[in-house]
């Protein structure tokens, strides 16, 4: 399925996420999310003038956007050890409708990490074509099926289960990392005034995003000849535009 953006629109919402939501975020996160904005724009700008249409967007390996710790995973309360979260972004971009919009490739990783950094919980969101095949040297050959966007977790075995999900796009996975860890804070820094003036560029393109992503799911599972929890592996026939 894959989708496009708006690469002006990405890089607006990652900056006005980074303000908001920096009391939840440690170290240089901020202006790593901020650089990361920038960098996308520079991507598309250079891919232009040298008439190129591919390009790498992603956060530096060693400089991933990082989570405060929370003890509030379980909800309200601050009974259990403290978690903290470190997230990469990693898309393949490519130039499309006349080098305005750009179609994604690619995965935004999740690492949870426990107070004691001896333990973590590391799981993807992966953004592809879906399917259940591919080419490989000139030739389609069969593959595990992989649902366009889903939830992968890593672990003994990397491979499975590859869970459909509607939350793909990298501003909506770092809202919900912060929402997963800092269950209280977080509504409650959203719902607050300044909160809510700062936010007033992401709730109606979140939105928007979900309602397009249920729209091809739906479109997915309507096909008369699959099951739907087959079809819910099967490539839809255009991106997506979110």
């Amino acid at each position: 399925m894959s989708f496009t953006f708006l690469p002006k629109e990405m890089s607006d919402d990652l900056v006005s996420l980074s303000r908001v939501a920096a009391p939840f975020f440690s170290g240089q996160s901020v202006s790593r999310i901020q650089r990361l904005a920038k960098d996308l724009i520079n991507a598309v700008a250079n891919a232009k003038a040298t008439g190129h249409t591919e390009f790498n967007w992603k956060t530096l390996p060693s400089q991933p956007i990082q989570i405060k710790e929370s003890r509030q995973w379980k909800g309200g309360t601050e009974d259990f050890d403290p978690l903290s979260a470190d997230i990469t972004i990693d898309y393949k971009c490519t130039l499309t409708d006349g080098g305005e919009r750009t179609l994604a490739k690619g995965v935004t990783v999740i690492r949870i990490k426990d107070s004691d950094k001896a333990t973590d919980k590391v799981f993807h969101f992966d953004v592809e074509t879906g399917g259940w095949t591919e080419m490989h040297k000139g030739k389609e050959r069969a593959r595990a099926g992989h649902p366009a966007f889903h939830m992968q977790f890593y672990g003994m075995v990397n491979d499975i289960p590859r869970i459909p999900s509607l939350i793909i796009h990298p501003v909506d996975v770092l809202s919900w990392a912060i929402l997963e860890l800092h269950q209280k804070k977080w509504r409650e820094h959203v719902m607050s005034a300044n909160g809510k003036s700062q936010l007033r560029l992401i709730p109606g393109r979140q939105r928007s995003r979900f309602d397009q992503i249920l729209a091809g799911w739906r479109q997915m599972i309507n096909k008369p000849d699959h099951l739907a929890i087959v079809a819910m592996q099967s490539p839809i026939s255009e991106p997506l535009t979110l």
